[in-house]
């Protein structure tokens, strides 16, 4: 493992917002997990594990942390038990399945790596269905040994899983991920994804943003309807838009800065009528999430 110094990050994710790890490295191997976490525990700074960027922003300046990334991207079939690397890219498990009749067509369109929506619990909205449904076990280094996990002992919920709460700084690094996957005939798969994939590009922007900004209400209720009654949707605060399209997107249409971001979510909690927390991850300088 390499580590690099003064690593830019605005180009590693997707909102293209951010400055600079102090510490960036690539991870391929178990041993360079193993080394990763000995050196952020050795220096007594964050490890933030960043997937394909899809859903964090990191502040302006200088990150101390050590940022890493997930290469490993190794997907293995044997019946309907699937075991894929966390730096896989979701839509590529997704089409792979398909084409052996293996059913995961209800997360079509989620951008990401499966280690990144395993870490948030990636899916349809509150009532829909979520990784977690297929999920068996999830290999971790964390505590500076390889531990296997039990669906249960990840303590999925709606957008949530005990990885976002393992207590600072170094959190467990995700890397390898069993799932039960159903079988469907292979044409009807694809159909539904195309459907699904098609949903997607009318109902959502897909340019410069991370995502589902807040989460939906406990009752259900989604973010966007309580942005939209507040007469927030397409309102810009610098060069950080909330989305036209779809108000629970925010995309940065020009040089948007962090600032202009934190600035929007304050806006937005302060004018809807319940409170929003955050689906996406914010990062600050010192490396720890902002709720």
């Amino acid at each position: 493992m390499t580590i690099q110094e003064n690593i830019p990050l605005a180009p590693k994710t997707t909102m293209r917002i951010g400055g600079t790890a102090r510490h960036f490295a690539e991870l391929t191997t178990k041993q360079d997990v193993e080394e990763a976490w000995k050196f952020a525990k050795e220096k007594n700074i964050p490890l933030i594990v960043l997937g394909a960027g899809a859903n964090t922003v990191f502040a302006d300046g200088t990150i101390e942390a050590l940022v890493v990334r997930i290469l490993a991207q190794e997907i293995e079939v044997s019946g309907n038990t699937v075991r894929a690397d966390a730096g896989t890219i979701l839509a590529t498990l997704v089409a792979t399945l398909a084409k052996r009749g293996l059913d995961l067509s209800t997360l079509a369109g989620i951008p990401g790596t499966v280690g990144g929506a395993i870490f948030g619990n990636a899916g349809q909205g509150p009532q829909g269905v979520w990784i977690d449904h297929y999920v068996q076990t999830v290999t971790v280094f964390a505590g500076g040994e390889w531990k296997t996990l039990s669906k249960d002992e990840c303590r999925f919920s709606y957008r949530e899983s005990v990885f976002k709460h393992w207590p600072p700084p170094v959190p467990p690094i995700l890397w390898k991920i069993t799932l039960t996957v159903p079988s469907r005939a292979a044409d009807d798969i694809e159909k539904d994804i195309t459907m699904l994939l098609r949903k997607r590009s009318v109902a959502q922007p897909n340019f410069r943003t991370a995502g589902s900004c807040f989460k939906a209400q406990p009752d259900g209720t989604p973010a966007w309807k309580l942005i939209e009654a507040a007469g927030l949707k397409g309102s810009k605060i610098g060069d950080l838009q909330i989305s036209d399209k779809h108000a629970n997107f925010l995309i940065n249409t020009g040089s948007a800065s962090f600032d202009d971001l934190l600035k929007t979510v304050e806006k937005v909690r302060a004018s809807v009528t319940q409170p929003l927390h955050l689906e996406m991850r914010l990062i600050g300088q010192d490396g720890r999430a902002i709720s």
